[in-house]
């Protein structure tokens, strides 16, 4: 796989084009739960990183 800033922009398009769909497709609801558990990954994270 190529590294550098070209791959890194395509694999964000794409995430972003993913969730584009996703937001078309599913309820609000999900949108609430799926921005919750980010925030629990993320605060995880950062604990066990700091």
């Amino acid at each position: 796989m190529r590294r550098g800033r070209c791959g890194l922009l395509g694999f964000a398009a794409v995430g972003i084009g993913v969730l584009i769909l996703l937001a078309l497709v599913l309820p609000s609801e999900f949108w609430w739960f799926f921005l919750a558990a980010g925030l629990i990954g993320t605060g995880i994270w950062f604990l066990r990183c700091c």
